[in-house]
């Protein structure tokens, strides 16, 4: 099978246990018995309180996948603004606006996420706010170059004599051609943010309400010498998601 068809047929199954995997959180799936290893009636084992690993790494993919998500779309549409805002206006603006860039680019985004768990709670949308609000430099930076490098194109400078508005030359012209730099970022984002909220859910500052992969990888830490599925199950499925979103993101765009 071609590899990329693997990998979205990957995401697909992921996208089903999401969707299909029990409503509530860890403690209102049934429970068995106590760490059960991988069989038939439970593919991927019980933990230490009799629960099912695969319901209950689809419901910390729901959340981690949300995080995801949002972290990735916040991050886009601020790194787009700055960098397109930066990359087509004067050297006074492109430079002020590049500055804020470099500010926000120094912060140390986990530790600025622990602080707001430690303040206000480890909840999804507050740790989404601070990954997609500390992680748009990457892409501001990607989508600047690519804007200042389509100013000087002939087809940019052929719109611009025929009179198109500049809002109409950015839409119809410059976006469709920046469009592999959000391409490439997104996986970046994505994977990034997954791996930010397992840290800190691992440490114990991550949502108390929600299941995540993070907090069920910790839980599974304690046990790992002596069942070590309770710990595999979620790691593994953020190595996989993670891995899958990065070679989709990564496809070269179609030649002509």
């Amino acid at each position: 099978m071609n590899p990329r068809a693997t990998v979205v047929l990957l995401l697909l199954c992921a996208a089903a246990l999401v969707i299909l995997s029990p409503a509530g959180g860890l403690p209102d799936l049934p429970l068995s018995d106590a760490f059960l290893p991988p069989g038939g009636a439970h593919p991927l084992g019980t933990d230490d309180l009799g629960r099912d690993m695969l319901h209950a790494t689809a419901q910390g993919l729901r959340t981690s996948v949300l995080v995801g998500l949002g972290t990735t779309i916040l991050a886009l549409g601020l790194g787009f603004a700055v960098g397109l805002a930066a990359g087509l206006s004067n050297p006074p603006v492109d430079d002020l606006l590049m500055r804020a860039t470099d500010v926000v680019a120094g912060l140390p985004t986990l530790l600025v996420a622990i602080l707001v768990a430690a303040l206000f709670g480890g909840s999804v949308v507050a740790l989404t706010l601070v990954l997609g609000a500390t992680r748009w430099p990457l892409v501001a930076r990607l989508a600047r170059v690519e804007a200042q490098a389509l100013r000087a194109r002939e087809f940019v400078l052929a719109a611009r004599a025929l009179g198109r508005s500049r809002g109409g030359i950015l839409v119809a012209h410059v976006l469709p051609q920046v469009a592999t730099v959000a391409r490439s970022s997104a996986g970046i984002l994505f994977g990034g943010a997954l791996v930010s909220e397992a840290a800190l859910a691992f440490v114990g500052l991550g949502d108390p309400a929600r299941a995540s992969l993070g907090q069920l990888a910790a839980n599974g830490f304690r046990f790992v010498v002596h069942a070590p599925w309770t710990w595999a199950a979620p790691v593994g499925a953020i190595v996989a998601l993670t891995a899958a979103v990065a070679i989709l993101a990564d496809r070269p765009p179609k030649a002509g």
